[in-house]
């Protein structure tokens, strides 16, 4: 049963009754009216011709942002055209710029928000009846709220509905039907998110596994020395310092404090090293109280979000991701590509990352004296760094974004084959 279908019975889908009411009387009436497509009208389109809107209604700029823009940057050069749509003068909006990407913003002002839904569709419909009127838009959401988003504008016109799920969160309840069981595909970043969404009841034919990546030439081409001797004359460390650094939110299901508690056991046997965390969140406070109560503010230093990531990367020793919760850890990715060994939790996706004793370690969540002694055992064995970079730059390979796009495309292919307007 389509979405539409269902609410001409009457099934209240959405929990808020008011959105429900919205979808039934407003904006299925202003399909009828705005059916004005070459495929609405008689059921063909080109399906040759590959024009993406890419939602992300993200205020921050992280992982999931990166990759929004990887993939993005990637179909252009496959012949595809891209639209990133995100929030007006945000990040995302930005870095999109500054890769010349084309992007238009809507307000997104909740999850189940109707007049983001009709300005998308509105939008949408403008630009293919400019660009290739016989064409049909791939509508690819890139984070939950954007797939109700999705779900809402196809009220107002037929598209193929792509959605994106990269967090280990449960998937339950009405809201993953519309999101996810009526999308006509839905990608996976991981082995553990797909298991997430067959418990949640989505059928295994509409999931496909696309990791998240990297794009490598941009690693080939940055070198690490020069911003770790700035980071060294910053922070007035050593040339001798072991620089074990971390790309995360400062969220409960990144748990810093994991790391927090870590870094005191590590530091207690290893005065030379030294905790770097790149990023942002609101349990920045928390951990720096943490860092004060531990006597760690000489070997924890918080550095804020930092857009030259690759840089940052290149000048560590260590990388460490400390998780309770994790979808992938395109960071643990970044961290690969920099060449360094790895150390992660086995929360989510991680250990489809890292090999045990091959490229990093594995140690329990939420467990900050193992992830400290898997830390000590890398910081005292100089060889046994050599050879999990190695391993771990060879191992990037798998995650390059142009894998990742050409998967993608094949995806999008696959799904404009089969499907029938709505």
């Amino acid at each position: 049963m389509t979405g539409r279908s269902a609410l001409n019975q009457g099934t209240p889908y959405t929990s808020n009754p008011l959105i429900f009411q919205f979808s039934k009387f407003t904006l299925y009436p202003l399909r009828l009216k705005c059916q004005n497509n070459i495929y609405e009208a008689s059921g063909k389109f080109n399906r040759m011709k590959k024009i993406i809107f890419h939602l992300d209604d993200s205020k921050n700029f992280r992982g999931g942002e990166r990759q929004v823009l990887y993939l993005a940057s990637e179909l252009e050069k496959l012949g595809c055209r891209n639209f990133v749509v995100c929030r007006k003068n945000s990040l995302l909006e930005k870095e999109a710029g500054e890769r010349r990407l084309e992007s238009f913003d809507i307000p997104y002002f909740s999850e189940w928000d109707p007049v983001s839904a009709l300005l998308l569709a509105l939008e949408i419909k403008q630009k293919m009846k400019a660009f290739d009127a016989d064409a049909l838009p791939i509508i690819h959401s890139h984070t939950g709220h954007t797939a109700a988003t999705a779900w809402l504008a196809g009220f107002l016109l037929d598209g193929v509905r792509i959605a994106h799920r990269r967090v280990d969160f449960p998937v339950s309840g009405r809201s993953a039907v519309l999101k996810y069981a009526k999308a006509d595909a839905v990608i996976a970043v991981s082995e553990a998110i797909k298991k997430i969404l067959l418990a949640g009841g989505i059928s295994e034919k509409k999931i496909a596994v696309i990791p998240s990546s990297v794009n490598l030439a941009d690693f080939e081409s940055s070198a690490g020395e020069d911003y770790r001797n700035r980071l060294l004359a910053n922070l007035k460390l050593g040339a001798d310092s072991m620089l074990i650094g971390s790309l995360m939110a400062l969220v409960p299901h990144k748990d810093p404090l994991n790391l927090v508690k870590a870094a005191k056991r590590t530091v207690s046997a290893r005065p030379e090293c030294h905790f770097l965390l790149a990023g942002e969140g609101h349990l920045l406070d928390e951990a720096k109280t943490a860092v004060k109560t531990l006597s760690l503010e000489n070997n924890f230093h918080f550095l804020g979000y930092c857009r030259e990531n690759i840089e940052f990367l290149k000048g560590l020793d260590i990388f460490v991701l400390s998780s309770r919760e994790e979808g992938l850890g395109s960071s643990i990715i970044e961290a690969m590509a920099a060449g360094l060994p790895v150390v992660g939790t086995d929360a989510g996706g991680i250990p489809e990352l890292i090999q045990n004793n091959f490229n990093g370690f594995i140690t329990p969540r939420e467990s900050p004296e193992p992830l400290a002694d898997a830390l000590l055992k890398l910081a005292g064995d100089a060889e046994l760094r050599r050879r999990f970079s190695a391993n771990s730059l060879a191992r990037s390979r798998d995650y390059s974004s142009v894998k990742m796009a050409q998967e993608t495309l094949k995806l999008y292919e696959k799904t404009l084959e089969n499907f029938k307007p709505r």
